[in-house]
């Protein structure tokens, strides 16, 4: 299982434009337990993938192996 790795979830944003992406600490396709980080609203794909990288960066909750 990879319950430590952090993972990038990206879907229809349910209420208008846009994407919306999601941060998670492990995957639920893995069987794992899943636990959202963050979130957020993004314009299309490279926006998400670019904010995911910025998030590992930015935020002190994440730990790193």
């Amino acid at each position: 299982m990879a319950e430590d790795h952090i993972y990038l979830t990206v879907d229809k944003n349910p209420k208008g434009k846009g994407l919306l992406a999601i941060m998670t600490q492990g995957h639920i396709q893995y069987g794992d337990a899943s636990l959202v980080l963050t979130f957020e609203v993004v314009p299309n794909m490279k926006a998400a993938k670019k904010w995911f990288r910025r998030m590992k960066i930015e935020r002190p909750w994440e730990t790193r192996q």
